[in-house]
């Protein structure tokens, strides 16, 4: 019995099919042009937005955006790679209408027009929330590691230069130790010498040139405020991953909980989480047009003055709390079991002793009280409770309140700080792994920040066409 054949290679066709008719009613290279297709152009900001009478005609930034969207969604983000695409891949060419710039057009077109891809993701946010994908009630705050085009031996600071130069300096000094033994033999076998004392000189002229190198990047790193410095990627930094200290840069995202779709992002180089609460939450209920949010986030992010200011902010946090003023070891009591009675403003110790307000500071702009007890020479369980002279001393934000309110909801709520995972894990493995954008390709922060703009861009695009079906969601941008 023999296979199913199809047409030899070599057959021409008189009527050949037409392009459209690959591209299915439910592939989702409609929804990009249908998005696309409802935007103005020249109002974003896009440069040609409107052809010129004069000069060379220029490709048309909507073909060039929808091209960037097709390779964002399916994975393909190098310039060389959508020039190779154009030319064999059917959606790209029925997206192009089988046009085919070169890899640096296509590269220059997304440098030159960062600010007008940053408006065009707004647009699609506000399309997001009118269509109802965004709840609006819970959102969810992390980070993310996204390696840079920088390898870790181009990354140094101060011990790692300080380090370099030792050890380059100690094997010159042994190579040259080396060189002064062969002098001495040099009269017994000269004709070898001859050979390996060059071949010790071409090293150490080596190891001196990365000796200077080395001393030159120190100066550079010493006259700067920054504590590394990259040779690739200025602005990127070293940052530790899953996988051990990487050279990266962090993405923030605010994920809201009804699609996991995301609502904020930022692009930045520094490595920790703390004190970005407040910017990205706060940016999250602006973006969301809600009179009241909820954020859940985990204990990275931890700020007593972002909890306050959230909660001036209605914004509703759920956070761990960190344990304050852990006991050492061998004794037993934390803070945490002494009673802080509001009224008197004062704190009661497990023997019902009183510690009373004995003195405050400014620290980090931040008011911090004192309380202390006289009678802790007495107590019985001192060693348990403190190895300090003058006895045990608990400090208190003036705004602790905030803090204690935080921890009423924990405890009524328990199942808030577990959803986290839930909302804003999934982005991140869907953007990582599905679209394969877990690294960078640009250099520079700026560049990085217009890469960002677009996975976010691709990624609620593709999450919005799994909710509601290229179809209805082709309808509805139609319509917009």
């Amino acid at each position: 019995m023999a296979y199913i054949n199809g047409d030899s290679r070599e057959q021409g066709m008189l009527l050949p099919d037409a392009v459209e008719d690959y591209i299915e009613e439910d592939n989702p290279t409609r929804v990009i042009l249908a998005f696309v297709g409802v935007l103005d152009f020249e109002e974003l900001g896009f440069g040609r937005a409107r052809p010129s009478e004069i000069g060379r005609p220029g490709y048309d930034p909507r073909m060039m955006m929808a091209m960037y969207l097709w390779g964002y969604v399916n994975g393909i983000r190098s310039s060389r790679k959508l020039e190779r695409e154009c030319k064999r891949n059917l959606e790209l060419i029925w997206l192009t209408e089988g046009l085919k710039p070169d890899f640096k057009t296509i590269a220059d077109f997304r440098k030159a027009n960062g600010e007008a891809i940053q408006k065009t993701l707004a647009e699609f946010q506000m399309w997001c929330r009118r269509t109802g994908l965004f709840g609006g009630q819970l959102v969810a705050v992390d980070g993310t590691k996204i390696k840079a085009v920088n390898s870790k031996q181009l990354n140094y600071n101060h011990k790692k230069l300080d380090a370099l130069m030792k050890s380059e300096q100690t094997r010159i000094a042994s190579y040259l130790r080396e060189m002064d033994k062969l002098d001495k033999e040099e009269q017994t076998r000269p004709e070898r010498m001859r050979v390996s004392k060059e071949s010790l000189r071409k090293k150490i002229e080596k190891l001196k040139k990365y000796n200077e190198r080395h001393k030159s990047l120190k100066k550079q790193l010493a006259e700067s405020s920054e504590n590394e410095i990259s040779l690739t990627d200025r602005d990127s930094r070293r940052m530790r991953t899953s996988s051990g200290l990487e050279v990266c840069y962090n993405l923030q995202t605010v994920v809201d909980a009804k699609h996991k779709l995301i609502v904020v992002h930022e692009v930045s180089n520094a490595s920790g989480d703390q004190g970005k609460l407040y910017d990205m939450a706060a940016r999250a209920k602006e973006e969301l047009a809600a009179e009241e949010l909820s954020v859940v986030a985990d204990a990275a992010y931890f700020s007593q003055s972002d909890l306050k200011r959230c909660e001036e902010e209605n914004i509703t946090t759920y956070i761990p709390v960190p344990s304050f003023g852990n006991p050492k070891e061998g004794t037993r009591f934390s803070r945490d079991v002494f009673q802080y009675d509001q009224q008197r403003d004062i704190y009661i110790c497990p023997q019902g002793q009183e510690l009373k307000l004995t003195s405050t500071t400014q620290r980090n702009n931040k008011q911090i009280n004192y309380y202390e007890t006289s009678a802790c020479h007495g107590c019985p369980i001192r060693k348990q409770c403190t190895t300090s002279k003058n006895g045990r001393r608990i400090k208190r934000w003036v705004d602790e309140a905030v803090t204690d309110r935080l921890k009423q909801r924990l405890r009524d709520e328990p199942e808030m700080i577990p959803k986290r995972k839930t909302i804003v894990e999934h982005p991140y493995g869907t953007i990582k792994r599905a679209m394969n954008q877990g690294y960078f390709l640009l250099k520079g922060l700026r560049k990085v920040a217009i890469e960002a703009n677009l996975t976010v861009l691709a990624y609620n695009m593709k999450r919005a066409i799994s909710i509601l079906g290229v179809v209805a969601m082709t309808d509805s941008l139609e319509l917009k």
